[in-house]
């Protein structure tokens, strides 16, 4: 692999540090902006909320193990902004789809343009030394994985868009089985109708459109995170840093939402890590390291923006003052 082995977490300067941070920033405003659009209008809190309310939920559901930091969301919209629960549940999972969709379509993109981009960046004899079991298994991985995230992509866009009709198709399920006969049929029923509508109103009139394109510079600001750390361990200027970055980022971003995730992540996101970085050839001990140094400082700024965000919470809205 490029770059020194031996740099660490220590070695990051503060210039590097704050560039990460302020990029970090950049992430944190536009994950609120799109919570924010995917709010009915009539029940949205102002944006400071949002951005406290999602700043504490992402703290939350990146510590908490088995993804039950999810709750949380929901249960903060509730107490600061006064949003309702299938609201902000219609929310959260629009989000979740999205943030598939686009990782899914990034992850495409570079695994099946990456084999082009490896031969482009040095010859086949340089790829061959970047994957010890040879080229022709790692272009063969970078396509394999290409069609999977191709696949993946077109299967959660869909989703997205027919969300409230797969709703109505369980509700109609639900009718065809009679389950309404029950008493806890009828208000399970109930509940999938109205939650149903919260799906609609997420992202209606152009919503969807707008948080799509959130989205996609939401997970622009990822990938550039990921690449200014990259550099401060010890990447080379002149290497190619955007697709390992995708990669890496990809693949640790999907290894975190498994529901079998520890504390913070720690495991689960550096197997991400390893898997997407050896992809482009880098050797698994160092990718480790530089994984888990990543790790560290985005573990870091995740608990000053969760403290911003439990602060802004309890900070009194003008009306309380």
């Amino acid at each position: 692999m490029p770059g020194n082995s031996e740099l660490t977490i220590s070695d990051i300067t503060l210039p590097q540090w704050l560039t990460a941070l302020a990029v970090h920033s950049g992430i944190y405003l536009l994950r609120a902006w799109r919570f924010s659009v995917l709010t009915p209008t009539e029940l949205r809190p102002p944006f400071w909320k949002v951005l406290s309310v999602s700043s504490a939920h992402n703290l939350a559901a990146y510590v908490l193990p088995l993804k039950s930091g999810e709750a949380t969301f929901v249960l903060y919209s509730s107490k600061v902004g006064e949003v309702p629960a299938r609201a902000s549940v219609a929310s959260l999972l629009v989000s979740r789809l999205l943030d598939l969709f686009v990782l899914s379509a990034c992850l495409a993109a570079v695994s099946l343009l990456g084999p082009l981009l490896l031969l482009d960046a040095g010859g086949e004899a340089t790829a061959q030394e970047r994957t010890p079991s040879g080229l022709a298994d790692q272009l063969s991985a970078l396509f394999g994985y290409g069609v999977f995230f191709t696949v993946m992509c077109f299967s959660t866009l869909s989703v997205c868009i027919l969300r409230t009709r797969l709703v109505s198709l369980l509700a109609w399920f639900l009718r065809l089985i009679q389950l309404e006969r029950t008493s806890l049929g009828g208000k399970l029923l109930g509940a999938v109708s109205r939650f149903g509508e919260a799906l609609e109103q997420a992202g209606a009139g152009g919503g969807l459109l707008k948080a799509t394109l959130l989205s996609f510079a939401l997970w622009s600001g990822v990938v550039a995170f990921y690449s200014v750390l990259l550099f401060a361990f010890g990447w080379p200027e002149g290497e190619a840093v955007v697709v390992p970055s995708v990669l890496a980022s990809g693949f640790a971003s999907l290894a975190n939402t498994l529901p079998v995730n520890g504390f913070a992540g720690f495991g689960t996101q550096e197997g991400g890590w390893v898997l997407g970085m050896s992809l482009w050839g880098i050797d698994t001990e160092l990718a480790l390291a530089v994984g888990l140094s990543a790790h560290l400082v985005q573990l870091g700024n995740l608990i000053l923006f969760g403290l911003l965000g439990h602060l802004g919470m309890a900070a009194p809205s003008k009306s309380e003052r």
